[in-house]
This record gives structure tokens, C-alpha cells and sequence, in this order.
């Protein structure tokens, strides 16, 4: 992720470990490998270039594991080798983490996570109480823009937006998906690692069998980003830590000059389902990544997109409201043949996790139990 200020004065990147004791929210097996001396230098060289360096430790649940004595040292371990190396700031999901960090690191600025889901005044206010500098909000609130300037009006503390989401809005699996995400970055994590990518796969699915979900999706155009200026909001920040450098660099400046030309699909941060068991080196894992179909969205016809946004109610309003599917009808082409096709592929993947499939269940063990 590359967040990009108001005022673009200070540009920020961020990195993470494979795994920690804390974890983050993306899993080992989709992280940088590279070791604490390595991470240094990398730190250094961000330093030099005039950027600032955040250490993501985002992971939603620790297990309570950060109250077991030897886990709890491991944890303040970590923290100094962070503050060490020259760390900028972390972010941070557990609320025990800002007190502890505030109290025993305050050099380093605290960033909440969009993960710890801060959606209304009262929790922003809360949080701020805690003592973090910055908020990411919750992606779900990007179009509500009332709650926007409310919680902008509630806190002194910097707000940031995420600019570039393709997660279904109000997305069902999000909970799941990153308390997986979080255990399978953690060094403690029983399983080394090994996941199962379901809910990238469920929730694939489900944008590509409606179109008009990839439209609800709250992310932002380049264009927009001075109506969340005005409003107060202070950082924006690109997702996509598997992304390409290329289309990284090519997001991060569409967002800092606000235009973009041509499929905004190209800077959305568009993840792709892995089949199978997924593991952090593991010999018998069984995972394999598809090649998701083309689309092309294109960003000039959304010109004024955004102002439908800035009178409705979404929460309550999108039973009976069918803007984004008429959106959708206009704005997104694709070959509907190769679509359909990509789903039949993840369908066959869902089904294998749904139906145990993947296990490779012992002969003698049907659905029906013991023989």
C-alpha cells in the first residue's frame, strides 16, 4: 500500500515481515521474504529517498496469546526491533497494542487499521481516545459522506481513506477473511501458514455473477479525491501488496494527480483466488493461481458518478435503488463467455472446499460418515 497525503509533502510506503507474533493482514505466503538486516537497509534506503516507513502489525486477533508471559516478551521484542531499525509508525488493529505502544513506544506514531472497522463518530472518538495519530477508515463508509465530514468534525486526528478496494461492499466474508489472513501471518500460527483461500473465492464470485457489485465496491475515482479534501480527509492510500510494481506506481500516480485515463479496472487492486490449500513453504501444499478475466471500466464516462453518492442512504436505500446495476450496463465491458468460464473454474474450487474435497479424505469416509 502506498498511502499519498492532502498535500502530497509526505509520501509514505509500507512493509512487513513474513510473520511476527503479532501477524498483519495480508498471510505469509503473499509477503516480502527478506530478513530483519535486510528490512533495515530497505527502511534506510525509504529514509534517503525523503519517504516515511510504516511497519504494518494489522493482524484483528492475537488469539490472546499477547497475555501469555513468554508470547508477551516476544511481542515487546519485536516492538523494539521496529522502534530500532527506525520505524516511522505501525499500524496497528487491537486496541491493547495502541495502549501498550503509546505507553512504551511513543516515538513511534500509532496508525489504526481499516480492519479495526471504525464506521461512525462514536468509534473514531473512542479510538482517539486510546491515543492513535491516524484513522483508515472503514472502506464501507468511502460514499457516505455525511459520516465523513461527522467523524471528520468529531476527531483531530488524521484521517485516511482507502482509495482503491475491490472488496464487495458490506462484504459478509471480511471478518472471516482477515482474522484468516491475520493467524496465517503470526509465527505462532499452528498450521505454519496454510489457509484456504475461501473467502477471496466466495466473494470473486459473487462480484462477477452481478456486475453491478464491482460498482457498489467503494472505492474512488482519481478524480474525486478533491471532494475528500474538502471535506478534511488528510491521506489516501492505495491497496495491492501483491499487485505488479507496475500498476502499484501506476495507481500510486493517478492518486497524487488526481486524473486517470482510460479502465479504472487498471488501478484497482484486483485479487485473484488461489485454489486449493495455500501454505508458507510447506511441501504438500496445493494451490494454484487463475488468471482472472479482463475488464475495462472506463473512468471518463464516471464523471459525476459519485455525486448520486452524496445524497443517498446506501445502508438503507439499496433494496430499492438500481443505480449501480444501470452503471454497470454503461461503464464495464467484457467478454461475457470468458467470464462465465472463470467461473465455472472457481465454482469447481469452492466446491472442492465446500464438499472436503481438497482434504483428501481417507478411503472408507463418506458424506454419509464411517462405512
Amino acid at each position: 500500500m502506498t498511502p499519498l497525503s492532502r498535500l502530497d509533502a509526505d509520501i509514505q510506503i509500507y512493509g512487513v515481515l513474513p510473520t511476527s507474533m503479532i501477524g498483519s493482514g495480508g498471510s505469509g505466503p503473499d509477503g516480502v521474504h527478506m530478513l530483519e538486516e535486510q528490512a533495515e537497509e530497505y527502511i534506510e534506503q525509504a529514509h534517503s529517498a525523503g519517504l516515511t516507513f510504516d511497519y504494518v502489525l494489522n493482524a484483528p486477533s492475537m488469539g490472546k496469546r499477547e497475555w501469555e508471559e513468554n508470547a508477551h516478551r516476544e511481542v515487546l521484542e519485536h516492538l523494539e526491533w521496529i522502534d530500532s531499525a527506525g520505524v516511522d509508525s505501525v499500524t496497528v488493529t487491537i486496541p491493547y497494542l495502541v495502549e501498550l505502544i503509546k505507553s512504551q513506544f511513543p516515538r513511534l506514531k500509532v496508525r489504526l487499521s481499516t480492519i479495526a472497522h471504525v464506521n461512525s463518530v462514536a468509534r473514531a472518538k473512542l479510538f482517539e481516545a486510546l491515543g492513535v495519530d491516524s484513522i483508515t477508515l472503514d472502506v464501507n463508509v468511502n460514499r457516505d459522506f455525511a459520516l465523513l465530514k461527522a467523524i471528520r468534525e468529531a476527531v483531530s486526528c488524521e484521517l485516511t481513506v482507502l482509495t482503491n478496494n475491490l472488496c464487495l461492499y458490506q462484504c459478509p466474508y471480511e471478518y472471516y477473511h482477515h482474522d484468516g489472513l491475520g493467524h496465517a501471518s503470526q509465527s505462532c500460527n499452528v498450521l505454519s501458514g496454510r489457509y484456504a483461500d475461501y473467502c477471496v473465492l466466495r466473494c470473486t464470485l459473487d462480484r462477477l455473477g452481478d456486475m453491478a457489485q464491482t460498482i457498489r465496491c467503494r472505492w474512488v475515482r482519481p478524480e474525486d479525491v478533491p471532494l475528500y479534501e474538502e471535506i478534511g480527509i488528510d491521506m489516501f492510500k492505495t491497496s495491492g501488496r501483491a499487485m505488479s510494481t507496475e500498476r502499484i506506481v501506476r495507481a500510486a500516480t493517478a492518486y497524487s494527480s488526481h486524473h486517470y485515463q482510460g479502465n479504472l479496472y487498471d488501478i484497482l487492486n484486483v485479487v485473484a483466488p488461489k485454489t486449493g490449500l495455500i501454505s508458507s513453504g510447506l511441501p504438500n501444499a496445493r494451490n494454484s493461481t487463475m488468471k482472472p478475466p479482463s475488464f475495462f471500466i472506463d473512468n471518463q464516462a464516471l464523471d459525476g458518478f459519485v455525486d448520486f453518492f452524496r445524497k443517498q442512504n446506501c445502508l438503507s436505500g439499496c433494496g430499492h435503488c438500481d443505480y449501480c446495476q444501470r452503471i454497470a450496463s454503461e461503464v464495464i465491458q467484457c467478454n461475457r463467455d470468458e467470464v462465465d468460464e472463470y467461473i465455472g473454474k472457481l465454482t469447481a474450487a469452492l466446491d472442492n472446499l465446500s464438499s472436503s474435497k481438497v482434504f483428501k479424505a481417507k478411503a472408507g469416509v463418506t458424506k454419509q460418515g464411517r462405512e
